[in-house]
């Protein structure tokens, strides 16, 4: 495996991660504000910025495997 391809490989699983607790952090928020609990800053952060963040990871993940297959 080359360099590039380990790269592309640990970006895309940690936009994987991001993008699951993402997820599960509007689920929380949900959860959390129809029970009438305050919800955490955090939680409201990861759930509004998370899913974007993911996205952009992703598209990263895209380009680059665009790019090492026209190079070879």
């Amino acid at each position: 495996m080359s360099v590039s391809s380990i790269t592309l490989n640990i970006v895309s699983r940690i936009a994987i991660v991001i993008a699951v607790l993402s997820a599960l952090s509007l689920v929380a928020t949900l959860v959390l504000y129809f029970q009438g609990i305050s919800i955490p800053p955090l939680v409201m952060a990861l759930g509004v910025w998370g899913l974007p963040a993911a996205f952009i990871l992703a598209a990263v993940v895209v380009i680059g495997n665009i790019i090492k297959r026209r190079s070879n």
